[in-house]
C-alpha cells in the first residue's frame, strides 16, 4: 500500500494522543489515589462506591444522633441523681420531725426547709439541655412543672377525690375545719373555720347553700357536689377537715389514651379506651344505631387497606391495642361510611441510632414526679398515680408540708413511708434511663463496625494499587517520550532533503 506523508502525520499525532491520554490518566488517579473518578471508569464500581458513600453517610448520622441522646440521657441520668440526693434529705428531715420530742414550733423550722427542698425539686424536674425541657415529653418549649396549691381530705368517708381545685396562693398551709355538717351544693349553709399559722388562730366562714367552694382568704377550694361533710370534734379526731398544702402541677403532654376524629354525618360522640402504637381508622359498613349492632371495618395505614367483616353487638367495637367506644350526642345514629379515627397521645421524642432501632431520648415528668395533671377532656386537674398515690414524689413533699406545719406526727410518719416509695419509683425511672444510655454504648459500637466495614470495601472498589499505578506511570511516561521521539525524527524526515 502506499504510505502517504500525511497518514505519516495523522498516525503520529494519534499515537501520541493515545500514550499522551494514557499518562493523562495515570497522573489522574495518581493525584486522587482513587481507581475510579468518573462512571465512565467503571459504572458498575461507581454504582457500588456511591451506595457505599450512602451507607458511610447513613452510619455518620446515626453517629451524630447517638451523640445528642448522650447528651440528653446524660443530663437525664444526674438530674435524676440530683432529685434522688434531694429525696435523702427530705427523709432525713421528716426522720427528725416524726419523733415525739419535736416541738410545734421544731416542726414549723422543718418545714420551712422542706419548702426550700421541694422548690428546688421543682426546679430539677424543670430541668433542660440546649434550652428544651427533659420531662415535658414533646412539649420542650416550656416548663414541665409549675407549682400550685393542692388540699388533703382528712376523714373516714371521704378521699381527696373530693377536691376538685384549689386556686390562689399562700406561704403556709390552711388548715380547714368543717363545724357544721351537710352535703356540698345542698340546701343548707355549712359553717366552717380555717387557719393559716398551724392552728394558734381562726377564722370563720360558711360554704353557702347550693356552692361548692370554700373561701380561705386569698384561696379558694371547689370541692364535689354532693359530698357529704361533718362537723369535726373539738380535738379535731373525728368529723370532716383538710389543709391546703403545695403541690405542682404538670404542664407537658402525655401518652395516654387517644384522641378521636370524626369524619361522617354521624351525630354521636366517641371516645377510645386502650393502648394504641399507631392510628387506626374504623369505617361503618351499614346504617346503624346506638347500641347496635353493627358492621364495620378498619385500617392501620391511613385507609390504604382494610380489614373487613368486622362485627359488634353493643357501643365497644374492638380493634387492635382496645376499643372504639362509641355513645349518644346530638343524634344517636351512624351511617354507612362514617368514620372514625384513633389517633394516640404521643410525648416520646426518639431518634434513630441504628438501621433496625431507636431510643427515646426525654421523659413524661408526671411519670417520673407524679404531682397534679388535667387530662384531655377532664374538666379538672387530679393526682397522677390514682392507684399507687405513694408514688407521688411532689404530692407526697406537699402532704409533709402541710402535716409538719400543722404539728401532725401521726401523717409525718405515714409521709415516712411513702417518701420510701416515691424514691424507689424515682430510682426506677433512673434506672431505666441508665439502660437507654447503655443500649447507645453498644449502638454506636454496631455502627462504627459497619462503617469500617463500608470503608474497606469502598476502598477496595474505589482506590488505586498505588505499587501497581505507580509502574504504570513509568510505562506510560517512557511510552510517551518514546512516541515524542520517534515521532519527531519520523516527522523531521523529507524527500526534499535528498534531492
Amino acid at each position: 500500500m502506499r504510505i502517504s506523508t500525511n497518514m505519516i502525520y495523522n498516525n503520529s499525532m494519534r499515537y501520541m494522543n493515545t500514550s499522551l491520554s494514557r499518562l493523562a490518566e495515570a497522573n489522574e488517579q495518581n493525584a486522587t489515589q482513587k481507581r475510579i473518578n468518573r462512571p465512565s471508569d467503571d459504572p458498575a464500581g461507581y454504582a457500588e462506591a456511591r451506595s457505599l458513600d450512602a451507607i458511610m453517610a447513613r452510619m455518620d448520622q446515626y453517629s451524630a444522633n447517638i451523640g445528642v441522646a448522650e447528651t440528653w440521657l446524660a443530663q437525664a441520668d444526674s438530674t435524676l441523681l440530683e432529685a434522688s440526693t434531694l429525696m435523702t434529705s427530705i427523709k432525713g428531715l421528716a426522720e427528725q420531725a416524726a419523733t415525739e420530742t419535736m416541738t410545734a414550733e421544731n416542726r414549723e423550722q422543718v418545714a420551712m426547709q422542706v419548702r426550700e427542698l421541694f422548690e428546688q425539686m421543682i426546679t430539677v424536674a424543670n430541668a433542660s439541655v440546649t434550652g428544651q425541657s427533659l420531662f415535658a415529653g414533646q412539649k420542650t418549649g416550656s416548663a414541665a412543672f409549675r407549682e400550685t396549691l393542692f388540699a388533703t381530705v382528712q376523714d373516714d368517708t371521704l378521699t381527696d377525690a373530693a377536691v376538685l381545685e384549689v386556686a390562689g396562693a399562700s406561704d403556709h398551709s390552711i388548715a380547714v375545719q368543717f363545724t357544721g355538717s351537710g352535703t356540698v351544693g345542698g340546701a343548707s349553709d355549712i359553717a366552717y373555720r380555717y387557719s393559716s399559722d398551724g392552728g394558734d388562730t381562726w377564722t370563720t366562714g360558711t360554704l353557702a347553700a347550693g356552692s361548692d367552694t370554700l373561701n380561705l382568704g386569698g384561696v379558694t377550694v371547689r370541692l364535689a357536689s354532693g359530698a357529704s361533710l361533718t362537723a369535726t370534734a373539738e380535738d379535731g379526731s373525728e368529723g370532716t377537715s383538710l389543709f391546703v398544702r403545695p403541690s405542682a402541677v404538670y404542664l407537658g403532654d402525655d401518652q395516654d389514651g387517644a384522641a378521636v376524629r370524626t369524619y361522617g354525618s354521624g351525630q354521636v360522640s366517641a371516645s377510645a379506651d386502650g393502648v394504641f402504637s399507631a392510628n387506626v381508622t374504623v369505617r361503618i359498613d351499614s346504617n346503624a344505631s346506638i347500641p347496635g349492632p353493627y358492621s364495620y371495618s378498619y385500617s392501620l395505614d391511613g385507609g390504604l387497606s382494610w380489614v373487613d367483616g368486622q362485627t359488634a353487638s353493643g357501643a365497644r367495637l374492638p380493634v387492635p391495642g382496645g376499643f372504639l367506644d362509641i355513645a349518644s350526642g346530638a343524634g344517636n345514629t351512624l351511617a354507612s361510611g362514617d368514620q372514625f379515627t384513633i389517633v394516640p397521645n404521643t410525648a416520646s421524642i426518639s431518634v434513630e441510632i441504628s438501621p433496625a432501632g431507636s431510643v427515646v431520648i426525654n421523659n413524661v415528668g408526671k411519670d417520673v414526679f407524679g404531682g397534679l395533671y388535667q387530662a384531655d377532656g377532664a374538666s379538672n386537674a387530679s393526682p397522677v398515680f390514682a392507684s399507687d398515690p405513694e408514688k407521688n414524689l411532689f404530692e407526697t413533699i406537699g402532704k409533709l408540708i402541710g402535716y409538719l406545719e400543722n404539728n401532725n406526727s401521726d401523717g409525718i410518719g405515714q409521709c415516712l413511708e411513702d417518701l420510701e416509695a416515691s424514691q424507689a419509683h424515682l430510682e426506677t425511672c433512673a434506672a431505666d434511663v441508665g439502660a437507654r444510655e447503655n443500649r447507645l454504648e453498644y449502638a454506636q459500637n454496631t455502627v462504627d463496625i459497619l462503617r469500617d466495614n463500608a470503608e474497606t470495601r469502598l476502598s477496595a472498589v474505589e482506590d488505586a494499587d498505588l505499587s501497581t499505578l505507580m509502574l504504570e506511570l513509568a510505562k506510560y511516561q517512557y511510552a510517551y517520550s518514546s512516541v515524542l521521539s520517534s515521532s519527531s525524527k519520523i516527522i523531521g524526515m523529507s524527500l526534499l532533503d535528498y534531492i
